[in-house]
């Protein structure tokens, strides 16, 4: 099983020395790989009921800085060699698919092939208004996207004729150095999601599933994935999950993440029997201490302990 953490991109702490410092303790701990999550531009007003839930973004935070994941990750190509970087999640529809088949290429080059490319459909209509984008067919943009993006990463010259996207006989360069492009991820807990994650992903990425959750999902999930010719061991499940260290055991409401020691280490145990191959853990609160912190104690007082298959 791998082990990868959330980048603090938003926030007092979210500058290039904390991007720097969480990098370079989490390459000298083997840490498995760090992930930027990503938001364009927070609007005044929101009425999307998802923003509420406990533990996501909240109307308070909306004034703080968010950065923008490619340009982070960039910037850690140069200061790391081995750890894998990744977005988790670029939200496709709101942006032009010709540009991010670039950042993700460059991406990719400048780290030497070490990037993911984790992607949503979004839920935040309010961003979507803001950007001019169609939130109502969000999904089949991301689809169709996703399908002119692995065109134009292949040989040039390139063609693509779809509803939403076309070129003809076009050069796209650089191309990524994996191919025949970078690892897929694709989030959200959807039928829609679980469909596309079976059709054109190498993991599905939710995030924080309960175990029961999590389970139902993986055998629907192999459903699709068998309708489209694919064995349930071609897609990995990377799930999402906070990782909090505190005095107790998880108290209601608390995602089984958050406790001692043990029961940080049954949950993950549970996870993995679920079906979890990797996990990508967040930071609670926030903070560069924190970051450093809870990777410290991660590396030194949990996996170590933990099964290896």
């Amino acid at each position: 099983m791998k082990y990868g953490f959330s980048l603090i991109v938003r926030g007092n702490d979210a500058t290039p020395d904390s991007f720097a410092r969480i990098a370079e303790r989490a390459e000298a701990l083997d840490i498995d790989s760090l992930w930027c999550s990503a938001h364009v531009v927070l609007p005044p007003q929101v009425k999307s009921g998802y923003v509420l839930m406990p533990g996501v973004m909240h109307p308070e935070h909306w004034k703080e800085r968010y950065w923008e994941p490619f340009t982070v990750l960039s910037y850690l190509a140069a200061v790391t060699s081995k750890i894998t970087l990744g977005t988790s999640v670029v939200i496709v529809p709101m942006h032009n698919p010709f540009e991010l088949a670039k950042q993700v290429a460059e991406v990719d080059q400048l780290s030497g092939g070490r990037f993911v490319f984790g992607i949503g459909v979004g839920w935040f209509e309010e961003e979507f208004e803001v950007l001019g984008q169609d939130f109502h067919n969000r999904g089949a943009r991301t689809d169709e996207a996703i399908e002119l993006m692995k065109v134009l990463w292949a040989e040039d010259p390139v063609s693509f004729a779809g509803k939403h996207y076309r070129v003809e006989n076009a050069f796209f360069a650089p191309k990524p150095v994996q191919q025949p492009s970078p690892p897929i991820w694709v989030a959200g807990g959807s039928k829609a999601a679980l469909k596309r994650a079976a059709r054109c992903a190498d993991a599905w990425h939710p995030a924080r599933p309960s175990l029961e959750n999590l389970r139902e999902a993986r055998v629907v999930l192999n459903g699709y994935l068998e309708e489209v010719g694919r064995s349930p061991e071609s897609l990995e499940i990377a799930v999402k999950l906070p990782l909090i260290f505190q005095d107790g055991p998880p108290a209601s409401g608390q995602p089984p993440t958050q406790g001692r020691v043990t029961d940080i280490i049954d949950a993950i145990e549970a996870y993995r029997e679920a079906g979890a191959s990797q996990l990508v853990l967040d930071f609670v609160p926030e903070s560069l201490t924190t970051a450093l912190d809870t990777m410290e104690r991660f590396a030194q007082e949990v996996r170590p302990r933990l099964s290896q298959s």
